[in-house]
């Protein structure tokens, strides 16, 4: 792991900041993963100490130990497995807890364009997020993404920790044990992977929740609940994401439309313009096209 500069630890040290330890895990143009923590032996503050919020919006993780987290009047002591938000132009304050654990935390941080866009909306989103079903699943996923880096886009699963997070306050469904919340991750992974790998196939949603073994209504209610959508609008955004490809390679509307899984040319059209922001015949091989999962962004 690396660690932060000297002119960043003289820095700390003149503040009275306590020093922690900065890992680059992975980056794309929008998206950064860091991993943060403390030199061991060192003997860190038990009183605040105010960091000013980074340039860019983040979503933090707490993977291990403890530590507080104070803004204005109200404070929090946050464990393993704690999401909190670090918007900018805030201020913070920090601390640890006597005795126990230094904090371990994960920092999902966006830049460039996306960034700017959620600059206008983030602050309607509370500090320290709710604990949810679908905000623990999508935390065991960036756990596999960190050991398997074929699995997912980072930049799609950043997108999808933003949409749960603000739909965070709504989504108060009774929550798994840790063991069922797994079984359920291992499940909708593989019906996902089934759909990713081939979307044009007739994926109904019987043989979906067959192949994973469980229940068509269990299969497409925890579906829904845990990825943010319904498998049939999943299946329909992974085969938009073929026609992209398709139309890009200098294929035909007509064709695309067909060889991505469409049996309507009009719907196909609508349903493209509506995910992607424009025509399917406007996009040439060497434009630009926005990513698959900008659309969860905070409207």
């Amino acid at each position: 792991m690396a660690v932060t500069s000297k002119a960043h630890d003289d820095c700390c040290a003149s503040l009275n900041v306590e020093p922690f330890r900065v890992q680059m895990i992975r980056e794309t143009a929008c998206v950064s993963l860091v991993r943060f923590d403390h030199p061991p032996d060192i003997k860190l503050p038990t009183t605040y100490s105010s960091h000013d919020a980074a340039e860019h919006f983040r979503v933090n993780i707490v993977e291990h130990g403890w530590f507080r987290l104070k803004y204005g009047r109200r404070e929090w002591t946050l464990g393993a497995g704690s999401m909190f938000l670090s918007r900018p132009t805030e201020v913070y304050g920090y601390s640890h807890v006597k005795y126990a654990e230094p904090d371990t935390c994960l920092r999902v941080e966006f830049s460039g364009p996306i960034a700017d866009q959620l600059r206008r909306s983030v602050f309607r989103l509370p500090l320290v997020l709710p604990t949810t079903n679908r905000l623990s699943f999508l935390r065991l996923r960036l756990s596999s993404l960190l050991s398997n880096a074929a699995e997912m886009s980072l930049d799609a699963l950043a997108f999808e920790l933003v949409d749960a997070a603000a739909n965070a306050e709504h989504d108060r469904h009774r929550l798994y044990r840790s063991e069922q919340l797994r079984w359920y991750a291992e499940r909708l992974g593989a019906a996902r992977e089934l759909m990713d790998c081939d979307p044009t196939a007739d994926h109904s949603l019987w043989h979906l929740s067959s192949q994973v073994g469980m229940s068509v209504f269990l299969f497409a209610r925890v579906f829904r609940e845990l990825v943010g959508m319904s498998p049939h609008r999943y299946l329909v955004h992974r085969r938009l994401d073929r026609a992209r490809d398709l139309l890009r390679s200098g294929m035909s509307v007509t064709d695309v439309c067909y060889a991505a899984g469409f049996n309507n040319l009009s719907h196909f059209i609508k349903s493209f313009r509506a995910h992607f922001g424009m025509l399917p015949s406007k996009l040439k091989a060497s434009s630009p096209v926005p990513a698959a999962g900008s659309e969860s962004l905070i409207q």
